[in-house]
């Protein structure tokens, strides 16, 4: 049995009345209505509100590789939208749309789902180990950009490679294999095109950087130059991400580089056995990604693949001197 079979009420809860009630204290424009089958919100699109729905229902569906809809889950009153992509205003992995009789559903921005999560530890809780477990359930189901190239080629693997750390859904289809021969032929495409990146939304890359991926499935957030602020962490490993979340969740404006992945040496782990909290032992991985989904919920930016090209300290009081 898959995690999302198993474990499909704590992906999808359903929330009571009063906690409907409660959770509308975080939604200030009240209730939205939509008609019978309007898009709520589209594959690939950025800072997506998630919807807890009042009346009617919502359809959660992805695409699969070149072709039909899937549906994921028809969301009913006291259910919600989204996954902890979310939290951050990542590109979404799934379209919205309202069910055959329409919705009446509470809109929750980024901003305004993270107070929620924050502001009401019940509520808080629930959601968050559902938007965890829906993503876990998106790469099980190899949603998300399709990577069309030869397994094993150094480009092939530095793009899954990308992908895989950061826990972001994706399918790879081998380019020399029956299908792979099939889309280039459809396409039109050359070896030379390869490795192809087809991202949610549809854009295509040929031969992506990492940068230009990241930008394209969102996992590199738009940064505003004008923006400042309060601390700027460089790396996204263990450290790193210990610190945004520390310093986020005192309310400071975080930001946080990595030019890889999520996690830094020790996300490639097998096993850690030293980690304090884990007596165990768990996973590079597991735990850099548990890390990332709390610096998430508190708010800091995580823009990934950056690099800090230099530190300019210029007059701050903290400036070495002579």
């Amino acid at each position: 049995m898959s995690i999302a079979e198993s474990r499909r009420e704590q992906m999808f809860p359903c929330f009571t009345d009063a906690q409907i009630a409660a959770a509308g204290r975080f939604a200030p424009d009240g209730p939205r209505g939509f008609a019978p089958n309007e898009i709520l919100f589209g594959l690939g699109t950025r800072e997506t509100a998630a919807w807890l729905v009042v009346e009617g229902s919502i359809d959660l569906v992805r695409r699969q590789p070149f072709g039909d809809e899937v549906l994921i889950a028809n969301l009913g009153r006291g259910q919600v939208s989204g996954e902890i992509g979310q939290l951050s205003g990542g590109a979404t992995l799934a379209l919205g749309r309202a069910g055959p009789a329409g919705c009446k559903a509470l809109c929750f921005d980024p901003p305004h789902l993270r107070a929620l999560v924050i502001g009401s530890a019940e509520i808080g809780e629930v959601v968050m180990r559902a938007f965890i477990l829906r993503r876990v359930g998106l790469i099980a189901s190899a949603a998300g950009p399709v990577l069309l190239g030869h397994p094993g080629s150094l480009e092939f693997v530095r793009l899954e490679g990308l992908l895989t750390r950061n826990g972001y859904p994706h399918h790879g289809i081998d380019a020399g294999a029956a299908e792979g021969v099939g889309i280039m032929k459809q396409m039109g495409l050359a070896a030379g095109d390869l490795p192809l990146m087809i991202c949610p939304d549809g854009q295509v890359l040929k031969r992506p950087s990492e940068a230009e991926a990241g930008v394209c499935l969102g996992l590199t957030p738009k940064l505003d130059p004008a923006t400042i602020y309060d601390v700027a962490v460089v790396g996204a490993g263990p450290a790193g991400l210990a610190t945004a979340v520390y310093a986020a969740s005192e309310g400071l404006a975080v930001l946080v580089l990595d030019a890889r992945a999520v996690g830094g040496q020790a996300g490639a782990s097998a096993r850690i056995e030293n980690y304090l909290g884990f007596p165990t032992g768990i996973s590079g991985r597991a735990l850099a990604g548990r890390a990332f989904s709390q610096a998430q919920k508190f708010g800091a930016v995580v823009a990934i693949p950056e690099e800090a090209a230099r530190l300019d300290c210029g007059d701050a009081p903290h400036a070495p001197t002579d």
